[in-house]
């Protein structure tokens, strides 16, 4: 059964592991092919505007920490029980419109609500309109899923799904406008994100 609030289309249901921990190492070698990091999609719920113009994206570093036991003949090393995921970035072309990097600043100024108050609830009560009839908790509305395709460079088939959970924007990089270019370049620029957990899920 696959987990509860997953984007999943119907095809993909019954080829997804039961849960993301469900894995068995293969005993064969089945592959000595590499895997290509140009052939992938990267999409923001919520953020459609910057979802078609992402350019590159992140798997956010894991670290479990570890616990010390010392005693009075050396350190032993144990195994740590909370996951943290670091924060992680996304390059992407800036529209003609301007409207992708407005929309990463507005999801911004929605939860910190640099002139008034006013601003967080009128950020809110939109998201909500997006969300549908559910009435999630009001932090929630600040926050979004993102999922991450990685496919074949052949037939562009999906090999696995990572589903980044509970993802918000917190720094977006600076962006210059120039007239020193003999060709006007396209601009492109950073934002980056802070993620609380992701699952993988391979197909199979």
């Amino acid at each position: 059964m696959a987990r509860k609030g997953a984007r999943l289309s119907h095809n993909n249901i019954n080829t997804l592991m039961e849960l993301p921990q469900d894995y068995t190492p293969s005993l064969l070698q089945q592959s000595t092919n590499g895997l290509y990091g140009n052939h992938f999609r990267f999409t923001i719920d919520r953020l459609p505007d910057v979802s078609f113009f992402i350019q590159s994206v992140q798997l956010p570093s894991v670290s479990s920490g570890m616990v010390l036991q010392h005693n009075p003949f050396s350190t032993v090393h144990h195994t740590g029980d909370h996951l943290t995921y670091s924060t992680f970035e996304i390059k992407y072309l800036i529209d003609a419109r301007f409207k992708n990097y407005f929309s990463l600043y507005y999801w911004m100024k929605g939860y910190g609500f640099p002139h008034s108050f006013e601003e967080v609830v009128q950020f809110r009560a939109k998201q909500q309109t997006l969300v549908g009839p559910a009435r999630p908790k009001p932090i929630m509305l600040e926050k979004t899923h993102a999922t991450l395709l990685v496919l074949t460079p052949d037939t562009s088939t999906t090999i696995a799904e990572v589903h980044y959970d509970d993802i918000f924007p917190f720094e977006m990089s600076a962006v210059s406008f120039e007239t020193t270019d003999s060709e006007p370049p396209l601009l492109t620029t950073t934002c980056t994100f802070a993620c609380s957990n992701f699952d993988i899920r391979l197909m199979e």
